[in-house]
């Protein structure tokens, strides 16, 4: 039995390694005439760059699943224990805050402008100019929108449609307050909602950047690679990739530390409205929303045939080969020796 698992773990072996044949093998048609060209020399500045990187990619591209986990706890038990415990009042408590004046309160217009500007610079890269696949990815942004801006104006409806002032002398929430009453009624939580939401579409759109560095090499081997992804590109569409890659590159990673550190202000300013604002109800249902509503566009509508697509589908195929890298990585490493 020992030797069937072994010959069995060769051929799976042997399979990866054919998979993945135009990154670690030559070409069968140089016939001796040239050699790969090696990536030039990594300076001081390029080692800080990509260490930067590494803690953004870290950050942003945390594993969805287990981001969406630590969500709906923090906003369970979290918000549960806020709302008996005393909490002593601090400067994210006040509503007139910086953060919440200048960037939550703004915050889909916020997240809205980075990830086009993001999705802009790498689509432009990876479709290889075709502005109809360019446009079919800005759809998402669209119809992340109209999600947006459906579900808040709901939870306004719904506020007013299940709201009633204690003095039952006015209709009105404002007209409530200004006279001194208390506005009762079941506000569902929008900063949840906007700021879970916020974060997964950040996380989804930048997905693209996995792979980023990895085309730079296939540009560099294409003509000594028979089986490289990009040999189904025109003349045309490589230009234009070899143009545009190295000269986009740093735009698209000062974009994605900007993403990264607008991430952080959304999971800052969401302990802030654990701790400080609305019930654990209100909060568990607007951060509830925005996970269905992600889970409804990016892990069902968005892979359907006459969809946007998913972030990084182009002209070539680049984020799935770190994707494989890292399985055929993992299994050279546990698997059976």
């Amino acid at each position: 039995m020992a030797g069937v698992k072994r010959q069995s773990s060769s051929k799976d072996r042997q399979r990866s390694s054919r998979e993945q044949k135009w990154q670690t093998s030559p070409s069968k048609n140089t016939g001796g005439a040239g050699k790969k060209p090696l990536p030039e020399p990594t300076s001081v500045q390029s080692v800080i760059v990509m260490l930067v990187m590494h803690v953004c990619r870290r950050i942003v591209l945390f594993e969805t699943e287990l981001k969406i986990a630590v969500y709906l706890g923090a906003l369970f038990f979290g918000s549960l224990i806020c709302d008996f415990a005393p909490i002593p009042r601090s400067y994210f408590s006040r509503k007139s805050n910086f953060l919440n004046q200048y960037f939550v309160k703004w915050g889909w217009a916020w997240t809205f402008l980075s990830v086009s500007v993001f999705l802009a610079l790498t689509s432009w890269v990876y479709c290889c100019g075709n502005r109809e696949k360019v446009k079919k990815h800005f759809w998402r942004l669209v119809i992340g929108s109209l999600m947006w801006f459906s579900w808040t104006k709901s939870f306004v409806l719904f506020e007013a449609y299940t709201s009633t002032c204690m003095s039952g002398k006015y209709n009105t929430k404002t007209s409530c307050l200004l006279a001194g009453s208390y506005w009762r009624g079941f506000d569902i939580s929008g900063h949840a909602f906007l700021l879970i939401y916020c974060s997964l579409l950040i996380a989804e759109e930048a997905k693209s950047i996995r792979g980023w560095e990895r085309i730079g090499d296939l540009i560099r081997n294409e003509e000594f690679d028979d089986e490289s992804p990009l040999k189904p590109l025109t003349e045309v569409e490589l230009t234009h990739l070899r143009d545009h890659y190295f000269k986009f590159t740093p735009y698209v990673r000062s974009t994605f530390i900007w993403l990264t550190l607008l991430s952080i202000v959304w999971d800052v300013m969401l302990v802030a409205t654990i701790i400080y604002f609305h019930s654990m109800v209100q909060k568990v249902v607007g951060g509830s929303i925005a996970i269905l509503t992600w889970y409804f566009t990016y892990k069902w509508w968005f892979k359907q045939p006459n969809s946007p697509g998913l972030p990084g589908q182009g002209c070539f195929k680049y984020t799935e080969l770190q994707v494989q890298a890292k399985k055929i990585s993992a299994f050279q490493s546990f698997g059976p020796q």
